[in-house]
C-alpha cells in the first residue's frame, strides 16, 4: 500500500499569519455589527464616561436584550460582538463599590450565545482584551507602537492603553517566530540541519524584538495607576475571593442560575510562550502549576489551542538537537539562545509582577497576591521561569 502523505502544516489551517501572527491581520474592532447591536456598541464606546458615575449597573440594566440568534454574523463579527458584551459585563461586575453576585439577563444571555459560537468562556480574555483590541493608524505600515491604537478602555487614560499596547506589539513581533515554526518542523523531517538553524536564527531574533518591546512597558504605564485603575477590571471570578462562589449568569438556561467560576484577562491566555514551550520542549512538572497552564488553553481562540498542541505533536526538535550538537555545536548554540530569550521574557514578567502588583497597597477585591487569573502568580512566574532554564542542553 502507498502511504499516504502528511497533512502540510500551515499557519493558515489555524487562523494564524505569518505577517501578524495570533493577531487578525486586520482588526475585529473596525467590524460593523448588525442593527441590532446599535445600543451595545454605544455603551460600549462611551464605558470610561459612564464608569465615572459610579452608578454603571443601572444603566446596563437598561439596555436592551439582542437576540443573537436573529443576526447572521461573521467570524470577525462574533469576536467585536465577544469583545463588546466582555467589556460590558465587566463593568456590570467591577464598576461599583462591591462586586456584582448576578450578571443580568439582558447582558448574560447573548454573551453566552457569542461565547458559545467562538467556543470560549463568557468573560473578559486575552483574546478580547489584546488580540482584538487595537485599530491601525496608517494600513500600510506595520502593527505596532506608534501606529496602532487602542479601540476599547474602561476608564482610559495613557496607561491603560500602553499596557495593552505593549501586548499587542509583541503579539505582532512574535508572527515571524511562528511562520519559522512549520520550517524547522520541515527541516527536521528532512534532516536539513541547515533549515533548521535558519528557522532558529529568525525565532531568536523575534525574541529579541519581543524583549526589547517587553521592557518598555514603564514608559507610560505606572504601576500605580495600573494597580489602582486597570487591573480591577479585568479580575475573573475563578479563585477570586472577592467573588468566593463564581457570578450567576441570569436567564442562561446551560447555568440553571448556578454561579459560574472563569478566570479573567491575563497574559498567560496568550498562545505565544506555550507554541514555544511546545517547539523547544520545554515540559512543565506535572503539578497544579501545570494544569493551570492547559486551563488556560480554553480561554484562547480554539484553533490556536490546537496549533500548540499539534506543534507539541509533531515537535522533536530538542531530541534533533541533542543528537547533532557535538557534532554541530553552533546548533545547541542557537537552541540556546532561543531558550535563554524565552528565559529573559519569563524574568521581566516577573520582575513586572513583582512592582505592578505585588508591591503594591493591597486593595478590597484587587489582592496582590492572586493574579487576575485566580492563581498565586508569583509562584508561578518563578517555577516557570526556573524551568524553562533547565531546558539549556550543555
Amino acid at each position: 500500500m502507498t502511504a499516504i502523505a502528511p497533512k502540510p502544516f500551515r499557519l493558515e489551517d489555524y487562523e494564524i499569519s505569518p505577517e501578524t501572527g495570533f493577531l487578525p491581520a486586520h482588526s475585529p474592532a473596525e467590524v460593523q455589527l448588525p442593527d441590532i447591536f446599535w445600543q451595545v456598541q454605544k455603551t460600549a464606546s462611551l464605558l470610561p464616561k459612564l464608569m465615572a458615575t459610579r452608578k454603571i449597573r443601572s444603566f446596563l440594566a437598561t439596555i436592551l436584550k439582542v437576540d443573537v440568534e436573529r443576526a447572521t454574523l461573521t467570524q470577525m463579527q462574533l469576536r467585536q460582538a465577544m469583545q463588546v458584551y466582555s467589556y460590558l459585563t465587566h463593568a456590570y461586575v467591577w464598576g461599583e463599590a462591591t462586586p456584582a453576585q448576578i450578571l443580568p439577563s439582558n447582558i448574560a444571555v447573548p454573551f453566552y450565545t457569542i461565547a458559545q459560537k467562538l467556543g470560549r468562556p463568557p468573560i473578559l480574555s486575552y483574546a478580547s482584551y489584546a488580540l482584538d483590541n487595537w485599530i491601525k493608524i496608517y494600513e500600510t505600515e506595520p502593527i505596532e507602537i506608534g501606529n496602532i491604537m487602542l479601540w476599547q478602555n474602561f476608564l482610559g487614560g495613557l496607561d491603560e492603553d500602553w499596557f495593552i499596547l505593549i501586548h499587542i506589539d509583541i503579539e505582532a513581533k512574535a508572527a515571524s517566530a511562528l511562520a519559522a515554526i512549520p520550517i524547522i518542523l520541515q527541516g527536521i523531517a528532512q534532516n536539513n540541519t541547515n533549515i533548521v538553524m535558519g528557522g532558529l536564527e529568525n525565532i531568536n531574533q523575534a525574541w529579541i524584538n519581543i524583549n526589547t518591546t517587553m521592557k518598555r512597558m514603564p514608559e507610560a504605564c505606572d504601576p500605580y495607576i495600573y494597580y489602582n485603575r486597570v487591573r480591577p477590571y479585568i479580575h475573573g471570578w475563578k479563585n477570586n475571593p472577592a467573588l468566593p462562589e463564581g457570578l450567576i449568569y441570569e436567564g442562561v438556561a446551560a447555568y440553571g442560575e448556578k454561579p459560574q467560576q472563569f478566570r479573567g484577562s491575563t497574559g498567560a491566555q496568550s498562545s505565544i510562550v506555550p507554541t514555544m514551550d511546545a517547539l523547544f520542549n520545554i515540559v512543565h512538572e506535572n503539578d497544579p502549576l501545570r494544569e493551570f497552564l492547559i486551563e488556560l488553553r480554553d480561554y484562547m481562540p480554539p484553533q490556536h489551542s490546537a496549533f500548540i498542541q499539534e506543534v507539541e505533536k509533531r515537535s522533536t526538535l530538542r531530541h534533533f538537537v541533542r543528537t547533532r550538537m557535538e557534532k554541530l555545536p553552533k546548533l545547541r548554540d542557537l537552541y540556546n539562545d532561543c531558550v535563554s530569550q524565552i528565559e529573559q521574557f519569563r524574568t521581566q514578567h516577573l520582575k513586572f509582577a513583582a512592582a505592578y502588583i505585588n508591591q503594591q497597597t493591597a486593595k478590597s477585591n484587587n489582592n496582590t497576591n492572586i493574579g487576575t487569573g485566580g492563581t498565586p502568580f508569583m509562584e508561578y512566574l518563578k517555577k516557570h521561569r526556573n524551568e524553562n532554564s533547565q531546558h539549556l542542553l550543555v
